[in-house]
């Protein structure tokens, strides 16, 4: 261990002296100025993640970013001039920044069945998409409120599916190979790609009736055969930061063939920005921004931060004033979802990482 992870992994054991009951292990990789500052382990980890909702910032806004850098003006355009069965004015701007107005969400996985295949089960989820009413929540000023949506990244993905010709599951791996990102990866049909005993467990799900381990913990996502825009990749943390480290680059626009490869520069910044008031969320174009006076990338981050969370347990946050990136992985829904206690747990990180440089 080097001076800094003797520092923050020793405050972890000093603060949390019981992690089990938060969660069962957790990994948190730091970055900083694009040097490795350290990877600290703490309880039992595991190589492979369940990424859950990171899925909508690796996958889903850096294929947008690649596209709408050609095709800027249909940002704002109504998405169904490309889908004609969506019959609202929803733009792929407000899809992204989840102001479209759609539902929170959807219990889909008990609609979608048949044969367990993305491509097929893409097309029934796409019916049930077309069904879709609006329900936009208003501000006094006559702004649509934010709501946090996974239907708005499912919309996403039928767009890029027509805009970008290609199937999900085709699209990720055109996008990871011109990224140049490794050890991501969806799992088709909800077969894992290693050994399970390589993954760390997540819930004892009642609906599939097991302890769910190499297969992706949320349930649409699995219902339409583990690739979808809005979760179901795994990976490791060397390889959610590697992600991290090209979008920096790209952000930084020092990336040669490699930093361009998420597209225009000036849209990484637009994407990353906060691009909403702070009356209607916290959002710029996929990314979240942090909420005030509580954010889950701690007191620390400026204003300027961006990143995401997953519901399993995992976040990614990049503060470009402080060039400091941090990783945070974990499976803290196992063996339930109710424990909620490593909300805070994931705070307090960030914050120790930041006192322990």
């Amino acid at each position: 261990m080097n001076v800094f992870e003797k520092k923050l992994s020793a405050r972890i054991k000093s603060e949390i002296p019981d992690l089990s009951a938060i969660t069962p292990g957790v990994v948190v990789e730091v970055w900083e100025r694009g040097k490795k500052r350290g990877t600290v382990r703490a309880g039992k980890t595991y190589k492979y993640y369940d990424l859950a909702s990171l899925t909508k910032i690796i996958f889903t806004a850096t294929a947008s970013l690649h596209y709408f850098s050609d095709h800027r003006r249909e940002l704002k355009r109504p998405v169904r001039e490309k889908l004609d069965w969506f019959i609202y004015d929803a733009t792929p701007f407000e899809l992204l920044s989840h102001t479209a107005g759609l539902e929170w969400w959807l219990p889909v996985y008990k609609k979608v069945k048949g044969k367990m295949d993305p491509v097929f089960r893409w097309g029934q989820m796409e019916r049930e998409l077309a069904k879709l009413r609006l329900r936009p929540e208003v501000e006094k000023g006559g702004e649509v409120k934010a709501v946090y949506s996974d239907p708005d990244m499912w919309m996403m993905g039928a767009f890029l599916r027509e805009a970008a010709g290609f199937e999900l599951l085709d699209l990720w791996d055109e996008t990871a190979a011109r990224v140049g990102v490794r050890e991501i990866f969806f799992h088709p049909k909800n077969k894992p790609r290693y050994k399970r005993s390589l993954y760390a467990p997540t819930e004892k799900c009642p609906w599939r009736r097991k302890v769910l381990r190499g297969e992706v913990h949320d349930e649409n996502c699995w219902s339409l055969g583990g690739v979808s825009s809005h979760a179901g990749l795994f990976g490791t943390v060397d390889g959610v930061s590697q992600w991290g480290l090209e979008l920096r680059r790209a952000w930084l626009d020092r990336g040669g063939r490699r930093g361009r490869a998420f597209g225009d520069p000036a849209l990484v910044r637009y994407f990353t920005g906060r691009r909403v008031s702070r009356y209607v969320g916290d959002w710029g174009l996929g990314f979240m921004k942090p909420s005030r006076p509580v954010a889950s990338c701690g007191k620390y981050f400026s204003v300027d931060s961006f990143g995401h969370t997953g519901f399993t347990g995992t976040s990614f946050w990049y503060d470009p004033q402080k060039d400091l990136m941090v990783v945070i992985l974990s499976n803290r829904v196992h063996p339930t979802r109710k424990n909620e206690k490593f909300l805070n747990l994931r705070r307090q990180l960030h914050d120790w990482v930041v006192e322990s440089l």
